[in-house]
């Protein structure tokens, strides 16, 4: 498999408490092009919004065990995980992801 993005939802989502930069309609566009993509976060305000991920699993407390889990189901060559704050650095670095912070994420213009 190839590239996975996982998103934390409060302070990266449009949809999270505090709302983040980052756009549902960014989740999309990803699906649309074939990436894996997913929640570990607060996926109760995500799944009826974009239903069409391919996972949604809690974050905390659960988010070490939840990361862990994706990974090893999905095995990626390559993953990110999108989130705010800095135990969440240190959760997906400790699990294999490559950290990207909210306000860091962007797609290009189509």
């Amino acid at each position: 498999m190839g590239v996975m993005l996982v998103f934390d939802v409060d302070g990266t989502l449009e949809c999270g408490d505090p709302r983040g930069p980052v756009r549902l309609e960014s989740l999309r566009a990803l699906k649309a092009e074939n990436f894996v993509v997913g929640i570990v976060g607060a996926y109760e305000k995500v799944q009826k919004r974009v239903p069409s991920l391919d996972f949604y699993y809690d974050g905390d407390p659960h988010k070490d065990e939840n990361l862990r889990k994706v990974m090893e189901e999905y095995k990626p060559k390559l993953a990110f995980y999108v989130a705010d704050r800095p135990s969440d650095r240190e959760v997906a670095l400790k699990n294999g992801f490559c950290y990207v912070r909210p306000e860091d994420f962007t797609l290009p213009q189509s």
